[in-house]
């Protein structure tokens, strides 16, 4: 049976609690979608090292060269911008472009994965999964101040502050020991559950699909042409 063992380097603690179960399950529904239900989807490495001192573009080729035994790097950077270009061409591609011009042992094959603004938009994208099987309310999302429309999530400049003040509305029924809480413990909970067909309507991810989508092709996954 062939696998694939794609590795990811985040730019926080944690995007690391989120994006490794979203990026494994991206890929299983991309092999399912092209009936190629017989490759098995190994759990994401974590990519992680201490980068004090190193430019961005230093630190993709360290992540590079520990991710030398597997067979693709995702390279995780929020766009903290309305769109992905600046953060793809700042951030991404001066490392990438020394990746493939280093003599050392490393891998090659990289793509990017840029949220915008960042990572939490994403998570916002399905608030039923997010409200009622993660949060545990019954509360809907515009009491909360969640977006209702999937495509309006890259509109907000904080998404991650819209999170934390929706959990803590939800939680203010609840004893006062017991209303605060790191949202971080909701990213991995999350990131198994949330909808991969609702979040396909965020244009930020649609891109990650495509991108990965070659990635399996170049790496002789899925075809290039799949027979329906």
């Amino acid at each position: 049976m062939k696998s694939l063992a794609l590795a990811l380097y985040a730019e926080g603690p944690s995007d690391h609690l989120f994006l490794p179960a979203l990026i494994q399950r991206t890929s299983r529904r991309l092999l399912e979608q092209h009936k190629q239900v017989a490759v098995r989807t190994l759990p994401v490495g974590s990519i992680v090292f201490d980068k004090t001192g190193l430019e961005q573009a230093e630190c993709i080729v360290q992540a590079a060269c520990k991710a030398v035994n597997y067979d693709a790097l995702i390279i995780h950077a929020d766009a903290d911008h309305p769109t992905p270009e600046k953060a793809f061409h700042e951030r991404f591609r001066p490392g990438y472009q020394q990746v493939q011009q280093t003599l050392e042992l490393v891998c090659r094959n990289l793509l990017p994965i840029i949220p915008v603004q960042m990572t939490e938009a994403w998570m916002l994208a399905d608030h039923e999964t997010l409200l009622q099987r993660v949060i545990g309310t019954n509360m809907n999302a515009q009491s909360l101040g969640l977006p209702t429309r999937v495509r309006s999530v890259e509109l907000d400049a904080n998404p991650k502050h819209t999170l934390k003040e929706a959990v803590q509305k939800a939680y203010e029924h609840r004893p006062k020991r017991r209303r605060h809480i790191d949202i971080t413990t909701l990213y991995e909970p999350l990131a198994e559950k949330i909808n991969l067909e609702r979040l396909n309507s965020v244009p930020s991810y649609q891109k990650f699909v495509t991108d990965l989508t070659q990635t399996l092709i170049a790496l002789n996954l899925i075809p290039r042409f799949t027979r329906t």
